[in-house]
């Protein structure tokens, strides 16, 4: 089995030098080169992310913000509405209140309608055409053109019948179609003045 020889030694028992034309292998590398400092800042894409996110939240809460203001009025609404319900008047006076509530939620709605001076078909109509999604049944047309105006006492059955549909009219009417409505001359309404709930 071959042996492995130590290297041959020089009579002084030092390693050879290598000759004077063999070339240093290390002379050719250079010094290591440290990276750049790293910036504290992102990026300039990671700011315009974050600058766009916040133009988003804050867009977003402002739609937020104006969606309930425009809802407050209906919430106020409603708030009445239970009021007029729990009251201890007569079932016709009840009639009468929740028809008021009507008028001032179309005025306020709708103020350049001319809404304060209508009554019978004209009211009964712009409240169709307000509210197109919302059936209006023989009772409730009965009660809006006829039954508001006559001395006969009203009934707890049409109460509540009239009480969910002007529940229904106060959440489903569309504000924004304001310009479908026909206008109605009016001289009671000056200046479409928004009605207070």
């Amino acid at each position: 089995m071959p042996t492995l020889a130590p290297p041959a030694q020089s009579p002084t028992g030092q390693m050879p030098m290598p000759a004077q034309g063999a070339t240093d292998p290390l002379a050719n590398l250079r010094d290591i080169q440290l990276p750049t400092d790293v910036s504290a800042l992102p990026a300039l894409g990671w700011w315009l992310l974050g600058a766009l996110l916040l133009i988003s939240l804050i867009t977003a809460g402002f739609l937020c913000w104006r969606h309930i203001q425009r809802r407050q009025y209906r919430r106020a609404a409603a708030r009445l509405l239970q009021a007029t319900l729990a009251s201890k008047e007569s079932d016709s006076e009840k009639l009468h209140q929740l028809n008021a509530l009507l008028k001032r939620v179309a005025i306020y709605a709708y103020p350049q309608a001319g809404t304060a001076g209508l009554y019978g078909e004209q009211w009964l109509s712009f409240l169709q055409q307000s509210a197109p999604n919302i059936a209006i049944d023989k009772t409730i047309s009965q009660i809006l053109t006829e039954r508001l105006y006559s001395q006969a006492s009203a009934t707890a059955e049409e109460v509540v019948l009239f009480s969910r549909f002007t529940d229904n009219w106060i959440n489903k009417h569309a504000q924004h179609s304001a310009e479908k409505i026909p206008a109605v001359n009016n001289s009671a309404e000056q200046g479409g003045q928004h009605a207070h709930l």
